[in-house]
C-alpha cells in the first residue's frame, strides 16, 4: 500500500512549481470576490428602514431560491453581517467549487488522457502519488484561503463581523465546499473514461443539487440538510454560527477520498469504470465537413447544457406564482412600491424576470465560451495541424467555430427563456410568449460581445484565453449582487451586461443594443485577421 504513495511529496513539489501562479490568482480572487462586500452592506443597511426593506426583499421566494433561506425573522436583526452571510456563501462557494472541479480533473484525469501521468509513472512514483499530491495541495490551499479570508473580514471592522470565529466559519464554509467538490470531481474522474465525461458528470451533479435546493429552501428548509450544497449556508453564519455543516462537509470529503483511492487502485490507466461508447464502423455523411465534425465533438456537451438550461429556466419560472402569493399576503411590499396588491404582483414578477435573465444570460455565456474554446484546445493538442493538411482555410476554421458558438449561445438563451415561459404558463396571470421572449432574447448581443472578446484572445493571445473566465466571473458577481452593493459607475460600465436594457422594467435602448452587437461583429473581423497571420501553437 505504501508503494502506491511513493514520492507523493515530490509530486506535490512538482505541482506547486507548475501551478504557483494559478494558486496565487486563486487566493487573490477569493479575497476580491468575497471580502470586499462587508463594508458595502454596512453602508447599505445603516438605518432601520433600510434593514426592514432589505429584509422584506429577501423574504421573496425568488431571492430565497437564489441565496438560501433567511437566518433571522425580524427586519431589525437584518444588519450588514446577516446580509453578507445571506448573499455571499452560496455564490462564492459555487464559483470556487467550479474552479476546484476543473483543477482536480485537469491534474488527474486529463493528465492521464494527455500522457503526462504515464510519463511520471515511468519513474519510481506510486500509482496514487499524484492523486494524493493533488488532494494535499487542494486541502492546504483551502486552509490558506480560509485563514486569509477570515483575517481580511476581521480587518474590515464591519458591524456584526468582529468575532474572528464567526469570520472563520464563513471562510471555512467556502473553503470546505471548494475542497468537497474537488473530491467529488476526483471520484467522477475514476468512473468516467475521459476528462470531459468526468467534468460533465460533476457539473451535472452540482447543477442537480442546486436545482433541488432551490425547491427545498422555499418549501422545506430542513430537507436541505440532506443536500451537501446547502451546507454552505446552513451554518447560519453571523446568526447561529453552527459548525455542524463544516464537520459534515469534511466527513463527506474523507469518504469521497477513500472511495476515489479504492476506485483508482482497481482500474487501469486511461480507463474508467464506464466503457467508452463503440463508434460506427463507417462515419456518417455529417462528419465529412468541418461543421459536422465540430458539432459531433461537442454533441454531449450541447445536449447536456441545453437540457440543463431548459430545466433551470423551468425551475425559476415555477417561482412566478409563488411571488404573486407572497406579494398578496405581504403589505410591506405594496407599501414599498406604492401600488395596489394587483399592480404590485405584476411589478414584482417583471422585476424578478428582468433580474433573472441577467443571471441566466451569464450562465449561457459560459456554455458558449466552452464551445468556442474547443477551437484553441484542439490547437493546443496539435489536432488543428491535421485538419489544415486538408483543403481547409483559416477563414473556414475560424468562422465555423465562431458561428457555432454564436448560434449555440442564442439557442441556449432561447432554451432558458422557453423553460421560464412553460413553467409560468399555467399561472392565473400568465405572461404571453412574446412578453417572456423579448426580455430573454435581448441579452443575446452581450453573449456575442463576450465571444468576440474570446475571439480576440484566440487571435492575439492564444495562450491566455483563460482570462475570459475572469471577465465572466466579474459579470456573474455583478449580476448576483451588483444591484445590492453600490459600486462606482466605472465598475458597472465594465460589465457589458449592465448596458443591456432590463425588459420589461426598463425601456428598450436600441442604441446600446446596436453598439454592443456592432462591437461584437468588429471583434470577430479583427480576430480573424489576427488568427490568419499568427502561427499555430502546440502543447
Amino acid at each position: 500500500m505504501t508503494k502506491s504513495f511513493n514520492k507523493t511529496f515530490s509530486m506535490l513539489g512538482a505541482l506547486l512549481k507548475r501551478d504557483w501562479l494559478k494558486l496565487i490568482i486563486w487566493i487573490l480572487a477569493v479575497l476580491a470576490f468575497a471580502a470586499s462586500g462587508g463594508g458595502k452592506f454596512e453602508a447599505l443597511l445603516h438605518t432601520a428602514q433600510q434593514r426592514e426593506t432589505m429584509f422584506t426583499m429577501f423574504q421573496n421566494p425568488a431571492m430565497i431560491s437564489l441565496f438560501g433561506p433567511l437566518s433571522v425573522h425580524h427586519g431589525a436583526d437584518f444588519n450588514a453581517a446577516v446580509a453578507f452571510g445571506q448573499t455571499m456563501p452560496l455564490i462564492t462557494a459555487l464559483v470556487f467549487a467550479i474552479v476546484s472541479v476543473i483543477y482536480v480533473i485537469n491534474r488527474t484525469r486529463k493528465d492521464e488522457d494527455d500522457g503526462v501521468a504515464e510519463l511520471f509513472r515511468s519513474f519510481q512514483i506510486g500509482k496514487s502519488a499524484n492523486t494524493m499530491a493533488v488532494i494535499v495541495e487542494l486541502f492546504l490551499l483551502q486552509v490558506i484561503i480560509s485563514l486569509i479570508l477570515a483575517f481580511s473580514l476581521q480587518l474590515g471592522h464591519v458591524e456584526g463581523m468582529t468575532r474572528f470565529s464567526d469570520n472563520l466559519l464563513f471562510a471555512s464554509a467556502i473553503g470546505g465546499q471548494s475542497f468537497m467538490w474537488g473530491m467529488f470531481a476526483l471520484v467522477f474522474a475514476q468512473i468516467f473514461p475521459d476528462a470531459g465525461g468526468a467534468k460533465g458528470a460533476t457539473f451535472g451533479f452540482l447543477g442537480l443539487l442546486y436545482i433541488i435546493r432551490m425547491g427545498t429552501d422555499v418549501q422545506a428548509v430542513n430537507a436541505g440538510w440532506f443536500n451537501p450544497l446547502s451546507w454552505t449556508y446552513l451554518s447560519d453564519v453571523y446568526v447561529k454560527n453552527d459548525w455542524l455543516p463544516i464537520v459534515l462537509t469534511l466527513c463527506l470529503s474523507v469518504l469521497l477520498i477513500i472511495l476515489a483511492f479504492v476506485l483508482e487502485s482497481n482500474r487501469d490507466m486511461n480507463a474508467g469504470y464506464l466503457p467508452e461508447a463503440q463508434g460506427r464502423a463507417h462515419a456518417p455523411r455529417s462528419l465529412r465537413g468541418i461543421i459536422g465534425l465540430t458539432l459531433r465533438q461537442q454533441r454531449t456537451a450541447i445536449i447536456g447544457w441545453l437540457l440543463g438550461l431548459l430545466i433551470l429556466g423551468f425551475t425559476y419560472g415555477s417561482m412566478f406564482g409563488q411571488i404573486g402569493s407572497f406579494i398578496g399576503s405581504n403589505p410591506t411590499i405594496s407599501q414599498m412600491f406604492a401600488i395596489d396588491p394587483k399592480a404590485g404582483e405584476t411589478a414584482m414578477v417583471n422585476q424578478y424576470m428582468s433580474t433573472l435573465f441577467v443571471i441566466l444570460s451569464v450562465i449561457v455565456t459560459c456554455f458558449a465560451i466552452t464551445s468556442f474554446s474547443r477551437m484553441i484546445s484542439e490547437e493546443r493538442k496539435g489536432r488543428q495541424e491535421q485538419l489544415y493538411a486538408l483543403p481547409i482555410s483559416r477563414l473556414k476554421m475560424y468562422s465555423t467555430y465562431t458561428i457555432i458558438a454564436w448560434v449555440l449561445g442564442a439557442i441556449a438563451q432561447f432554451a432558458a427563456t422557453l423553460g421560464i415561459y412553460l413553467a409560468q404558463s399555467g399561472n392565473k396571470n400568465a405572461l404571453s410568449f412574446m412578453d417572456v421572449f423579448k426580455p430573454g432574447m435581448v441579452w443575446v448581443p452581450a453573449i456575442f460581445f463576450v465571444l468576440g472578446l474570446l475571439g480576440l484572445l484566440i487571435a492575439f493571445a492564444p495562450r491566455f484565453t483563460g482570462v475570459i473566465w475572469v471577465y465572466v466571473g466579474f459579470a456573474f458577481f455583478m449580476s448576483y449582487i451588483g444591484n445590492l452593493i453600490k459600486f462606482p459607475a466605472w465598475v458597472n460600465n465594465l460589465d457589458v451586461f449592465h448596458h443591456i436594457p432590463k425588459l420589461p422594467t426598463d425601456a428598450m435602448n436600441w442604441t446600446n443594443f446596436s453598439i454592443i452587437l456592432g462591437l461584437a461583429l468588429i471583434f470577430v473581423i479583427v480576430g480573424f485577421i489576427g488568427y490568419r497571420k499568427r502561427d499555430l501553437i502546440g502543447g
